[in-house]
């Protein structure tokens, strides 16, 4: 029997036995047209560095044991492995529209879904899937046009602006409305721990010249809230600010809970934000 807890802002953890993900309160609102969650570390077959439910085929891990751990979680959601579609991820901004002609490319299939950090689908039964281990998933929901995206946000797509480039694409989408919009930002890396070299501070000074966004520490090491600038740059691209959910969680503060990249020091796994429109 599946135990629900809140946790974070909005944020519901589902326990299923060892089984541990996550929902958002905000997105729930739409299950009648929406399947969405994020998995954690918790409830897979991997060991060591990715134990255990890690769903990062580019980890140190067993192919076998990542495709178990895509079998536990989907069966435990009621989604179709054949469904999903997956990035590979290069931390950059391309974002790319998929259809059920892509269901199972990255994961069951080859992908020729290149150098993607992000998905858009209006196709119905299309699962969405994108990786994270201190890095951003961005949520965003159109419920009148059923358009959804899942973006990858790291530091480096949080800088070239990934999120208005999904938007802009969206915006495409016949009877789309960015007012519209249920945006919500998971589990990631915050302000608290995100800290950089003065040459990366610089580059986003650069761009965003909002002095807070930005802490100094000491010297040469300043931190920066990526979440503030994902946040702004959805509500410049017309998202209204009272949809834009942020959930509030650190991935290193609970590296207990999720892979951490940075809390684990570069040895860890991988957890995986997934989205479909239901048929």
């Amino acid at each position: 029997m599946k135990e629900y807890a809140k946790i974070g802002k909005g944020t519901v953890l589902v326990t299923d036995g060892p089984l541990k993900y996550i929902e958002f309160e905000s997105l729930n609102r739409y299950r009648d047209l929406l399947i969405h969650f994020m998995s954690t570390r918790h409830g897979g077959v991997s060991s060591g560095e990715c134990s255990t439910l890690n769903l990062g085929l580019g980890r140190n891990d067993d192919r076998s044991n990542v495709i178990e751990n895509f079998r536990i979680i989907c069966n435990a959601t009621s989604v179709n492995m054949e469904s999903l579609v997956l990035t590979n991820q290069v931390h950059g901004t391309k974002v790319c529209r998929v259809y059920e002609s892509d269901m199972g490319k990255g994961l069951l299939r080859e992908s020729d879904l290149k150098g993607t950090d992000g998905f858009i689908t209006t196709a119905p039964g299309v699962t969405m899937v994108t990786f994270h281990a201190d890095c951003a998933p961005v949520f965003l929901f159109e419920p009148s046009a059923k358009a959804a995206a899942l973006l990858h946000s790291g530091w480096k797509g949080t800088l070239a602006d990934i999120v208005t480039k999904a938007m802009d694409e969206m915006k495409k989408i016949p009877g789309f409305d960015a007012g519209r919009v249920e945006a919500v930002i998971g589990p990631s890396i915050g302000f608290c721990c995100f800290e950089v070299d003065e040459d990366v501070y610089r580059q986003f000074r650069g761009k965003y010249d909002n002095g807070s966004f930005y802490s100094h520490i000491s010297g040469t090491k300043w931190k920066i809230d990526l979440k503030a600038i994902i946040r702004a740059r959805l509500a410049e691209a017309g998202v209204d600010i009272r949809n834009i959910h942020d959930c509030g969680i650190c991935t290193k503060c609970c590296k207990d809970l999720f892979f951490s990249y940075r809390g684990d020091r570069g040895r860890t796994g991988s957890m995986a934000a997934f989205m479909q429109i239901r048929q």
